[in-house]
C-alpha cells in the first residue's frame, strides 16, 4: 500500500512537468524559446544589428516650400530587440549622424522603435520591409559664425521607411529617411523644418 502511494505521488508531479516542458522549449545553439498552445507554436529569441550607411543631400522643407539641402551624412546605429517567428521583428534603436559642410557641421542621434517583416524565401535569404519611428536629439558644431549668432540646433520626429534584405549574417537596407529639426538664435526658435533624404545601409546580424 506504502509503494501504491509512493508511485500515484510521483506521477502526479511529473504530470505538470511534462506538461510545462511541452509548452517551453530552450534551445541553446540561438536561444530560441518556444510557446506552444493547444492550436499554434510561437518561436521568439533575441536579435541585434549594427549598420554603417550613407545619406544622401535630400529635400529641405520649410514653412511649405522644398529645395534641395545639403545635409548628405554618414551614420551609424545599433538595433537591439526580439524575433518574433521568422517573419516579424521588434526592437529600439539608437544611432548617430554627422552632416558637415564648409561653414557648417550637424550632429543628430535619433532613438527609435524598429518594425520589420519578413518574407523568408531560404533559410539563410529572407528579403524585408522595414519602419523606424522616434524621436533625434541634435547640436551644431563649434564654427566661429555659429559661436557668434548663439544658434543652437533642437532635434525632431524622426522616421525611416525601406526594404533590405538578410543574407546569413549580413544586413543590407535602402529607403528613405525623414529628419524633423529646429534651430534657436539667442533663445528664440525658428520655425520648424525637415530634410527629407535617400539612404544606403550595411550591417553585420548578431
Amino acid at each position: 500500500m506504502k509503494k501504491l502511494f509512493v508511485l500515484t505521488a510521483v506521477a502526479m508531479l511529473a504530470v505538470p512537468i511534462v506538461s510545462f516542458a511541452q509548452k517551453t522549449t530552450v534551445t541553446r545553439v540561438n536561444r530560441e524559446k518556444t510557446y506552444k498552445t493547444n492550436t499554434h507554436t510561437v518561436d521568439i529569441w533575441y536579435e541585434g544589428e549594427l549598420n554603417i550607411g550613407y545619406g544622401m543631400g535630400g529635400t529641405l522643407k520649410y514653412d511649405g516650400d522644398s529645395e534641395d539641402a545639403k545635409y548628405a551624412r554618414p551614420f551609424i546605429e545599433t538595433v537591439h530587440g526580439v524575433r518574433i517567428t521568422k517573419y516579424a521583428f521588434a526592437g529600439l534603436g539608437v544611432g548617430f549622424q554627422y552632416a558637415y559642410d564648409e561653414n557648417w557641421e550637424v550632429g543628430m542621434m535619433p532613438v527609435f522603435l524598429d518594425l520589420k517583416g519578413y518574407y523568408p524565401v531560404t533559410e539563410h535569404f529572407a528579403p524585408y520591409v522595414a519602419i523606424d519611428l522616434g524621436f533625434s536629439s541634435g547640436f551644431v558644431g563649434t564654427k566661429d559664425y555659429m559661436d557668434e549668432e548663439g544658434l543652437d540646433l533642437k532635434g525632431g520626429f524622426y522616421a525611416s521607411y525601406g526594404i533590405g534584405l538578410n543574407y546569413r549574417r549580413l544586413n543590407f537596407g535602402l529607403g528613405w529617411q525623414h529628419q524633423g529639426m529646429k534651430f534657436k538664435y539667442d533663445g528664440d526658435s525658428s520655425e520648424s523644418f525637415s530634410v527629407n533624404s535617400f539612404f544606403v545601409k550595411v550591417g553585420l546580424k548578431f
